[in-house]
């Protein structure tokens, strides 16, 4: 074979865009392979949301029969669509563990890596599309490269991508992108096939975000002008066969959730999200957009920087601007809405990610009509990536507070630092602690004085340090539980509106312990509910004694649980470490009270 040959079969991409996702791809692949998949790691790959969107396909497909559903009943709870999306590489995992003879049980270690993979493939067929789609609006490749990489390590989609690989939110963004890109060409290049791929598309994204079938509100408004779009609407409903082609084709998802449904269910329609919905009329728009706890523009300031862009999309297209308004505004409505504005336990604004295109063409026509100010922005936008790799850095390291927890003095406590520990530990939960709304309050106090055969570990009383009078509760590898508490779950107040607080002074002498304050239910010996604490996280200058609470709702447990009498809380301060620790006049609290808002929890609903 000569060597021209052998050029004409590897055709080397030498367009920036394609460079451009080749590096992407790249840098990605070995993200993941660090901080994802060496070392065991990969067993932590799909986790919390992740694991139920996952857990249909071993389900279905391997084992063949449905999980009981009051051992895991939120397998059902989420759309089939993020499963039927990573199923071909499911099949790979599957294939590859039966050629390596590993189990083949959906858990070994290719089917999590497949996962991983199939995160990154999305999100780089996400970017080609929105590629695609920015070509009809800017002219400069340099400005779509830095868009693509700017979307890719300044937004929480890297943490998606390599951090947190299986959940919808990169499936429903390579959707978007998909969506946005075909609708655009049914206007510039009328086809059949793109009529096809409009409503089979819209079809699987429902199914795998519902709500983000508000995309479709853009739709009219990227024809040139609104008679353009009747124009178009009117053709696309002469091509009946088209039509039909695309209708089949959604109906497969939707075919596989009924499926499913009834299977499961008995029934063919159910209501997964039966304690969860939206609140309309009382949108938390403020705090989606700009709380310390998620808010949409603090952890992705990049995209509050492109919403200058509609000053020059403004004076360039008012239509498509009249558009992108609409739908920004529909959109942050209807994400804001949700019972729980910040959606739960995740790092960061998770539910912009798919709506990421539209930010960034905004972005993009920012960068290519203001010459004046494109060297300011481009800096700017570089900190932001900086930024938002620096933070990432810090969710993974519990710097950050993945939930709810992170306020005004948490979030610049911890700003840009890594010694500065955890962002939530100034949080407190809003409650009204007024005589008037409290019922009961059941609690312990040991100023470590004297031993107390009601207190767990007595012995490890020390005189060497404390905080009051002589005696301190001393721990490090060779007694590694403090002075603490065990009481049986029924002789506390055990309901809805009880706040569960435990405060004390502690001296952490040098960061590096890993102590933590535990909060732990248990049963038969065996942990229900263990809620650590990490000392090293709320401490603020080692070496010195620091008061520091510790709080949680009461969870609600089965009515197993209630009813056994072995059913118990522990309280108690743990160090496995050589530097010597020390907790002083400790106070544990079960308070009840006859009203108290449960931010953004419904277990007991």
């Amino acid at each position: 074979m000569s060597e021209s040959a052998g050029h004409r079969l590897i055709k080397i991409p030498k367009s920036p865009v394609s460079l451009t996702l080749i590096f992407i791809s790249l840098t990605l692949l070995i993200c993941a392979y660090n901080f994802r998949w060496k070392e065991g790691q990969w067993k932590y790959a799909i986790h919390t949301d992740a694991a139920n969107y996952y857990r249909y396909l071993p389900m279905v497909l391997i084992e063949q029969e449905f999980d009981d559903p009051e051992e895991n009943p939120a397998v059902i709870k989420y759309f089939v669509g993020t499963a039927v999306m990573y199923s071909p590489f499911f099949g790979a995992a599957y294939v590859g563990s039966y050629l390596l003879d590993e189990p083949l049980d959906g858990y070994s270690v290719l089917f999590p890596i497949s996962v991983s993979i199939g995160t990154i493939f999305y999100l780089i067929l996400g970017l080609y599309f929105f590629s695609k789609f920015l070509k009809f609006y800017i002219e400069k490749d340099w400005v779509i490269c830095f868009g693509l990489i700017t979307l890719t390590f300044a937004t929480v989609a890297y943490f998606y991508t390599v951090n947190a690989p299986g959940w919808a939110h990169i499936a429903a963004f390579m959707l978007v992108s998909f969506l946005l890109y075909h609708v655009k060409n049914l206007y510039e290049r009328f086809s059949s096939s793109g009529i096809v791929a409009v409503i089979a598309t819209s079809s699987i994204l429902f199914f795998v975000r519902p709500t983000d079938l508000v995309i479709l509100l853009l739709a009219p408004f990227l024809a040139k002008d609104f008679s353009t779009f009747i124009i178009v609407f009117k053709n696309i409903l002469k091509e009946k066969k088209a039509i039909v082609v695309g209708i089949l084709l959604a109906l497969i998802p939707l075919v596989c959730q009924l499926g499913i449904y009834k299977l499961y269910s008995g029934d063919y329609f159910i209501w997964s999200y039966s304690k969860e919905g939206f609140d309309f009329l009382h949108p938390e728009i403020i705090n989606v957009l700009f709380s310390y706890s998620k808010g949409f523009f603090v952890y992705t300031p990049v995209c509050f920087l492109a919403l200058v862009g509609l000053i020059p999309l403004y004076k360039r297209d008012k239509y498509l601007f009249t558009g992108v308004i609409l739908y920004l505004s529909f959109n942050i409505y209807i994400i804001s809405s949700w019972w729980c504005w910040n959606y739960g336990y995740s790092y960061g604004p998770r539910v912009f990610i798919e709506h990421y295109p539209v930010f960034f063409l905004l972005l993009a026509i920012l960068l290519d009509r203001y010459k004046r100010i494109r060297i300011s922005v481009i800096a700017i936008v570089i900190f932001f990536m900086f930024l938002n790799l620096f933070q990432t850095y810090q969710a993974i390291r519990g710097i950050l507070d993945p939930d709810f927890k992170t306020d005004k003095q948490g979030y610049w406590d911890v700003f840009i630092r890594l010694d500065k520990g955890y962002s939530g530990k100034f949080y407190r939960f809003p409650v009204d602690e007024s005589k008037e709304n409290i019922l009961r309050n059941v609690g312990w106090f040991n100023d470590m004085e004297r031993p107390d055969s009601s207190w767990l570990n007595p012995a490890v009383r020390s005189d060497e340090k404390s905080h009051s009078g002589r005696y301190s509760s001393k721990v490090n590898k060779n007694n590694n539980f403090s002075t603490g508490i065990r009481t049986p779950l029924s002789t506390v107040p055990y309901g809805k509106n009880v706040l569960v607080r435990a405060c004390g002074w502690f001296l952490v002498p040098a960061k590096g312990s890993d102590s933590y304050f535990a909060i732990s239910f248990v049963r038969e010996g065996k942990s229900i509910g263990f809620n650590p604490f990490k000392l090293d996280g709320y401490t603020q200058n080692f070496g010195e004694w620091e008061f520091h609470v510790f709080e949680m709702y009461m969870p609600k447990f089965s009515q197993a649980v209630e009813k056994d009498p072995s059913a118990q809380v522990e309280f108690y301060y743990f160090n496995n470490s050589d530097i010597n620790c020390y907790v002083d006049d400790l106070k544990i609290e079960f308070i009840e009270f006859k009203s108290m808002p449960r931010v953004l929890d419904l277990s007991w609903e």
